[in-house]
């Protein structure tokens, strides 16, 4: 019945322009007739709460019914989060402010809240961060996220007002990211996306790691704004082979810098690891976070944490020969079967 329910509700907000367009990329891949790939798209919607997103990105109409049973589709995932995760908590991660002063040892940098600030405070940040970060308090997938510095032709006044009703009310001193990942793309600050899990016994877990990074001049890493993802072997924290983008390209080398990607070592790797599941601990409410953090010169420090982390980058067509999704990863720290109850117990 709730896989019912999930589909009628994906139905009722139906992109039906995306859908089809998603349905001629099937087609020109495999040869499917029309009717037969909206029906394979519609059984694996049924079977396994996957969109039709989910059914191209992740390869589902090349896949036997065994290998589609372990993708972590979006009605999957949002029932780990809804499961794992208390409501009452989002604040500590949708307020950025409220997050650098809760994570304040691990995001290690200061910041200014600007609509709690006047204009001599204002000047005083710029004085010391001359080229700094603005963005939203609650903006998602990089969306506001402007690099500033001060014009003349504009003046101090005239940037605190833009920002003031830009919303872009949160600043932030430009992260010095190590040189190592420089070397991949010097353009915008390149995160490490670690996705954990903490058990029923407080054990955190890491169930995904990867590296994501712009490209072409972008100022942001966000996969949803053009940027790339590359996923990170956990035991080495080394690079594997493909980049992927939202459009599902794929790169062997940055299409920039032409650093190759398979076997690059990530630096402080074991270091980021520590900070992961040391933050992972400090909202036991909330025990899915997708981290993203990034590698300075003086160690990892915390960007930002994501209640709701996106399953969209875990390991679409390209970077999985094996067809093998994320849910088995998931199903190992907490059972998929059991998260039913789990949501009927906290509705109660």
């Amino acid at each position: 019945m709730n896989k019912i329910i999930y589909l009628f509700k994906r139905i009722i907000g139906l992109d039906f322009k995306g859908l089809w367009d998603r349905v001629e990329q099937v087609r020109e891949l495999t040869g499917m007739h029309h009717l037969a790939i909206l029906w394979d798209m519609l059984l694996c919607g049924i079977r396994y709460e996957a969109g039709y997103i989910d059914y191209t990105i992740f390869g589902m109409y090349d896949m036997t019914d065994e290998q589609r049973a372990t993708i972590l589709t979006r009605g999957k995932n949002t029932r780990y989060v809804r499961a794992l995760n208390n409501r009452e908590d989002y604040h500590y991660f949708n307020n950025k402010t409220e997050f650098l002063a809760l994570f304040e040892k691990e995001c290690g940098r200061e910041f200014l809240d600007l609509s709690q600030s006047d204009p001599d405070t204002f000047a005083d940040f710029v004085i010391q961060h001359p080229i700094f970060i603005a963005k939203p308090q609650d903006g998602l997938c990089g969306k506001g996220v402007e690099k500033c510095s001060l014009d003349p032709e504009e003046g101090l006044m005239g940037l605190y007002n833009r920002l003031k009703t830009g919303g872009q009310t949160l600043l932030e001193p430009v992260l010095e990211q190590h040189d190592k990942i420089n070397k991949i793309y010097a353009g915008s600050v390149n995160t490490l996306r670690m996705v954990t899990m903490v058990d029923d016994e407080g054990n955190p877990h890491l169930l995904y790691s990867a590296l994501r990074i712009g490209s072409g001049g972008a100022v942001v890493d966000n996969f949803n704004s053009g940027g790339m993802v590359v996923p990170v072997d956990p035991k080495t924290g080394k690079l594997e082979k493909y980049a992927v983008n939202k459009a599902g390209q794929a790169f062997e080398r940055h299409p920039d810098t032409d650093i190759l990607f398979e076997g690059y070592a990530l630096p402080l790797w074991k270091q980021s690891l520590l900070l992961a599941y040391n933050a992972s601990k400090k909202v036991p409410g909330v025990r899915l976070v997708g981290w993203d953090l990034c590698i300075t010169p003086d160690g990892p420090v915390l960007v930002e944490g994501n209640h709701y982390p996106g399953h969209d980058i875990y390991r679409p067509v390209p970077q999985n020969p094996e067809k093998k999704g994320l849910l088995p990863a998931f199903n190992a720290v907490v059972p998929y079967s059991s998260l039913e109850e789990r949501i009927k117990e906290k509705n109660k």
